[in-house]
């Protein structure tokens, strides 16, 4: 799927209104007979090209592009992207994951599905549970905490998340079967939870895939890969 397409969807999801009533019968009834009825469907048409020509023209540009961002977020996460990087001091070995607990209770704690993706050549993940949110949220950290080799974070919220992403970052929308998101690489970008209570809520991160699936979860996967492993190891999900 294109960039222009996935913008498009994720406006459609963004947009709120009303069931639409069927007026076919009422409206012939008014008309006179014989009289011929306009197709809505070139209007339609017209109506989409002027908004995908529009939303091509944004994602063109950079800065722009980063405004489709914010404006729509990915799930929980608001991704802004900035001019330069704000000097805060980092959390260091706090990847804020709260407290370890099993499999089976992380899901006993949250009302949404958890998933966890099949890693062959992976050691089983350890499992945490958070509350930086009212939700709750679920990780799996593959290796330690001080050396995590993969982080997969599971959260439904929205906009309680933030990234600032430098301008000079790559990010580049991206989509799975049941999923869409962007994918972040390079190490110009902070992680933080807005009025979260910690002293250090800043976290610097590198390569990142965040995803909202179909479900309204937003799983977030941080490791050192490319984007095609990070997308299979998403795919893996079950």
């Amino acid at each position: 799927m294109s960039e222009l397409e996935l913008a498009l969807t994720q406006i459609g999801r963004e947009l709120d209104y009303p069931e639409t009533p069927d007026l076919t019968g009422a409206v012939r009834r008014r008309l006179p007979e014989g009289r011929r009825v306009r197709s809505w469907r070139r209007p339609l048409v017209i109506a989409l090209a002027v908004v995908a020509v529009a939303v091509a023209a944004v994602m063109a540009v950079p800065q722009a592009r980063s405004e489709i961002f914010d404006w729509l977020g990915i799930g929980a996460v608001t991704i802004r992207q900035v001019e330069g990087l704000p000097e805060v001091e980092l959390a260091t070995g706090d990847l804020g994951v709260g407290e370890q607990v099993s499999l089976a209770e992380a899901r006993d704690r949250v009302r949404f599905p958890v998933r966890v993706p099949t890693l062959p050549g992976y050691e089983d993940p350890n499992v945490y549970y958070a509350e930086p949110l009212p939700t709750g949220q679920v990780s799996l950290v593959y290796g330690s905490l001080d050396k995590p080799q993969l982080l997969i974070t599971q959260v439904a919220a929205l906009g309680a998340i933030e990234m600032l992403v430098h301008t000079a970052t790559r990010v580049e929308m991206v989509s799975t079967d049941d999923a869409s998101g962007v994918w972040i690489e390079g190490e110009q970008h902070f992680l933080f939870y807005p009025g979260a209570d910690r002293e250090e809520p800043f976290r610097l991160v590198g390569n990142t895939l965040v995803l909202e699936r179909n479900d309204g979860v937003t799983v977030r996967i941080e490791a050192d890969v490319s984007k095609e492993e990070a997308l299979r190891i998403a795919q893996s999900m079950r």
